[in-house]
C-alpha cells in the first residue's frame, strides 16, 4: 500500500473510524460481549485494544514529529509505504503484548469516546507533519520493523481497519446473537 500525500493517510484513518462507529453504534451488549471462538477478542475488547494502542502511538507520533523539528529538514515529497502482508492479514494472528491487551472491563461507548479524542489529536498534529520531513525519523515496530514517522501515521488507520475486519468477522460468526 502506498500513500502520495498525507491528505490520503488521514482520509483513510478518519474512514476507518467512521466505520467502526456506524458498526458498534447499533449493536447490543451482548452482540459486543460475544466471543466466537474461545480467547478471541470480542467487539467491545476489539474497540479497547485500539484505544489502548492508539493512546501510545499518538505520544510516540508527537515525540517523532518533535525529532523531525529538532533535525530542522523541511518538508519532502510524501510516498509513504506499508507492508501489505500486514494490511491484508485479517485473520493472521499476532501475538499482542500484555500491555496491549484489553481488559474486558470498558464499555464499547467509552472506547468509541477514546478513539474520538485520538483521532482528534491526531488531526492537531496535521500542520506540525506538513512542516517536516515525514521519512527522515524512524522507530521500531514489533512486528513491522523499522517505520518512518509518515509509515507510523499511516500505521495507525491501517490498525483500525485490521481490526475493522475482525469485527465483522466476529459478526459473521453463526453463534452471533442475532436482534
Amino acid at each position: 500500500m502506498t500513500y502520495r500525500s498525507l491528505d490520503e493517510i488521514y482520509a483513510d484513518k478518519a474512514e476507518a473510524l467512521s466505520e467502526i462507529e456506524g458498526m458498534l453504534r447499533p449493536l447490543t451488549p451482548a452482540q459486543l460481549g460475544f466471543h466466537a471462538t474461545p480467547g478471541a477478542w470480542s467487539i467491545a475488547e476489539i474497540a479497547e485494544h485500539l484505544a489502548i494502542v492508539e493512546t501510545g502511538q499518538l505520544r510516540m507520533l508527537g515525540a517523532l514529529i518533535e525529532k523531525a523539528e529538532l533535525g530542522g529538514r523541511g518538508p519532502a515529497p510524501v510516498s509513504v509505504e506499508l507492508d501489505e502482508r500486514y494490511r491484508d492479514s485479517a485473520n493472521g494472528r499476532i501475538q499482542t503484548r500484555d500491555q496491549l491487551k484489553p481488559t474486558g472491563t470498558v464499555q464499547a461507548s467509552a472506547s468509541l469516546e477514546s478513539l474520538r479524542r485520538l483521532q482528534a489529536g491526531l488531526f492537531d498534529l496535521r500542520p506540525r507533519l506538513d512542516r517536516v520531513d515525514i521519512g527522515a525519523v524512524r522507530f521500531q515496530h514489533a512486528v513491522l520493523g523499522d517505520l518512518t514517522l509518515g509509515q507510523w501515521v499511516a500505521f495507525v488507520g491501517v490498525h483500525e481497519e485490521r481490526h475493522l475486519r475482525q469485527m465483522r468477522g466476529v459478526m459473521a460468526s453463526p453463534a452471533f446473537p442475532r436482534g
